[in-house]
């Protein structure tokens, strides 16, 4: 151990004494050449910066491109090292010694030019030709139908624009490969994202029709959510493979490029303008239970695929593609979604649950979108606490109160119970489930579900929606409307309130600054999505179904009780 650390210092010290003969020796310079000359031209050779070869561009595109993809010009499949073949053939010049010296953006620009495929967006219908039909043949020389026909009109298409390369969910993809089935699915969206164009065939829309488009079936079709939102630039073709023409001003290269025509779409989606044209899956924004909107009333065939088809949305790509799984599948997308994300709108849906857990959603049609968080009607003891608001002391102290608080709440986080496990998990498929508890203290019903209930006996038959008053420590009073029934009062089957209690799952945002809202309360202060829950034994919740979100504000302008209602509660 020791010679080697002679060696290091006696090298360090010849390094500091005489720095250009050491730096020359190392480079192998010869006598009387000049270290400065020689490093200019290094530098000028490109030898001392991160260069970039054109095989390294190659294989990027090729990374970002789908395993196979359509000939334009002679209908034949080609994978992605054919197509690869096909570029050196045409370009041999770039591979040449001499290319040493060539236009490095000339280069790139031939890649992308040569490499550049469309994507296409339609709706399944009867005779697709599969890839086992086009492969060893072209899908120029398919039997005649009405499957083969569309596929042949995207092509042309295609190729008319300028495209040499296309894709197509029908006969691109090797279904009878699993492996090639997964990574097609995980890939999709940013294959859509990539492509230089994506045509949108409609064929129930005519006649440039906007009525037919805001109906057409193709809205409703969980897959082509993405193929949407993805693609940088879209067409969309009705019918008879004419342009749809729905105003003057459309670009005849790229719909998305008028505010006109997003306008229209996100009337017919509900999808923001800015997700049309700049969304990005990995970001925070929109919110999971937006995403989760989009796709409220998209179907798919397959049960599965209605998983599988927002992988993409939610950047997902650890999720197995298995089918024979049902519903299960969308549960083990929220559970993935749950493990890479803090946004508590994961749990903001109502109506059925998932069978696996009370806190999951059964489908995305729970998500089906809602209005801004409001209390309607307000309480009398809301309008006392904005009364109280507005006294300047009160005010100034519920800052520092807020300012408290927020101290206690990280300091719970990193010193409590919960520091081993702050976030949402999942263990022994049950949920742990972080946030503020707030104990129910009076359950009520309303005269609405009185009255309900005694028409629905008149009948013989019971209700299906209940709804109660319900007053938790800590919020203003609430009214909440539910798919089941909370049984009240004395007697056998009978539900006690103290086994009752309101629930705010852990938002990030309540540990940090100030609202950005213009009252300028504190997270803490704002209205929030709140959660029915259930004890059993074993201190084991469930989450009550709602057939409409329940929103609930904190009562008292002065509460520091709030924070020994942090907990970690286990749902099932």
């Amino acid at each position: 151990m020791a010679k080697p650390l002679r060696q290091l210092r006696r090298t360090v010290v010849r390094a500091i004494s005489d720095p250009e003969s050491f730096i020359s020796k190392k480079l192998g310079l010869n006598e009387g050449d000049s270290l400065a000359q020689t490093i200019t031209g290094v530098a000028d050779a490109g030898l001392l910066q991160d260069e970039v070869s054109l095989q390294d561009v190659i294989d990027q595109t090729k990374s970002d491109m789908p395993l196979r993809l359509i000939c334009t010009e002679d209908g034949k499949l080609y994978d992605c090292n054919a197509i690869e073949a096909r570029f050196r053939v045409e370009h041999a010049p770039f591979f040449e010694p001499t290319a040493l010296s060539s236009d490095p953006d000339t280069m790139i620009d031939a890649v992308q030019t040569s490499f550049a495929y469309v994507m296409f967006s339609h709706r399944w219908e009867t005779g697709e030709p599969l890839y086992k039909d086009v492969e060893g043949s072209d899908v120029f020389s398919l039997p005649e139908s009405p499957g083969t026909r569309k596929l042949q009109h995207f092509c042309r298409h295609a190729r008319e624009r300028g495209f040499r390369w296309a894709w197509s969910d029908t006969c691109c993809i090797d279904k009878n490969s699993t492996a090639e089935l997964q990574e097609s699915i995980i890939s999709m969206f940013r294959w859509y994202r990539k492509s230089a164009l994506t045509i949108i065939y409609l064929s129930d829309v005519s006649e440039n029709s906007i009525e037919a488009l805001k109906k057409s079936i193709w809205f409703l079709r969980g897959w082509t959510l993405q193929e949407l939102i993805a693609p940088n630039r879209l067409l969309f073709f009705q019918s008879d493979w004419t342009l749809l023409i729905t105003s003057d001003d459309l670009p005849i290269d790229n719909y998305k490029a008028s505010s006109t025509f997003r306008t229209l779409i996100t009337d017919i989606t509900g999808i923001d303008d800015a997700s049309l044209t700049h969304f990005d899956p990995a970001s925070r924004t929109p919110t999971i239970r937006q995403r989760m909107s989009w796709a409220a009333r998209r179907r798919t065939t397959k049960i599965e695929d209605i998983a599988h088809c927002l992988m993409g949305i939610f950047d997902i790509v650890h999720l197995p593609v298995m089918y024979g799984q049902g519903t299960r599948a969308f549960d083990r997308l929220q559970i993935e979604i749950m493990t890479n994300s803090d946004d508590p709108s994961l749990f903001d849906w109502t109506g059925k649950s998932s069978a696996s857990n009370s806190l999951l959603a059964a489908s995305p049609a729970c998500f089906d979108p809602f209005k801004p968080l409001t209390v309607d009607p307000i309480p009398a003891t809301m309008r006392l606490a904005q009364a109280l608001r507005k006294v300047p002391f009160v005010k100034d102290i519920q800052r520092e109160v807020d300012t408290l608080t927020v101290g206690l709440f990280n300091m719970r986080e990193r010193v409590g119970a919960n520091v081993q496990h702050p976030g949402i998990h999942l263990a022994g498929a049950k949920i742990h489930c972080h946030g503020l508890e707030y104990a129910v203290v009076e359950v009520e019903e309303t005269k609405a579900m009185s009255d309900a209930r005694e028409a629905a006996s008149a009948r013989g038959k019971e209700p299906t929606v209940f709804q109660y008053h319900i007053v938790a420590e800590s919020l203003h009073p609430v009214t909440v409307t539910l798919t089941e029934p909370i049984k009240t009062g004395f007697g056998y089957g009978r539900v006690q309130s103290k086994h009752l209690c309101v629930f705010r799952v852990w938002d990030q945002s309540l540990a940090a600054g100030r609202s950005s809202e213009e009252d300028g309360n504190h997270p803490l202060r704002q209205p929030f999505v709140a959660h029915l829950l259930i004890s059993k034994p074993g201190g084991i919740y469930r989450r009550i179904q709602v057939k409409e979100r329940i929103v609930a504000k904190l009562a008292q302008p002065l509460e520091l009780r709030m924070v020994v209602q942090l907990r970690t509660l286990v749902i099932e």
